[in-house]
């Protein structure tokens, strides 16, 4: 997976492939066919992965790293993580994982 960190938290996110608005900067999370998963450290927004669970014994960062770690390891270069972190005072942090080779080839010619 490929990782990339902005501070450019109050900007909306599209999808680098189709450009759907991924997310409004507000909290709003729209999916598209290549979005894989929007979580953040208070919990999950969007996955498409049925084992991302939220276990309320485990705090809350420790689940965040531990899926991130999770996707490092199952994810190959293919997939596109975005980490958005804000600066103090609220120093939060989420991340936007994309799928780049779920990507429809059109077979008509250019003109």
């Amino acid at each position: 997976m490929i990782e990339i960190h902005t501070t450019n938290y109050h900007t909306p996110i599209h999808c680098i492939i189709c450009g759907t608005q991924t997310t409004d900067a507000e909290g709003s999370v729209v999916s598209c066919s290549h979005l894989v998963f929007l979580g953040m450290v208070e919990g999950v927004e969007f996955s498409i992965y049925d084992n991302v669970d939220e276990d309320d014994e485990e705090e809350y960062e420790c689940q965040y790293d531990a899926q991130l770690n999770e996707f490092r390891k199952e994810l190959d270069d293919e997939y596109l993580c975005i980490h958005v972190d804000v600066p103090a005072p609220s120093f939060a942090t989420y991340c936007i994982i994309y799928n780049t080779h779920n990507i429809t080839k059109s077979t008509d010619p250019v003109n």
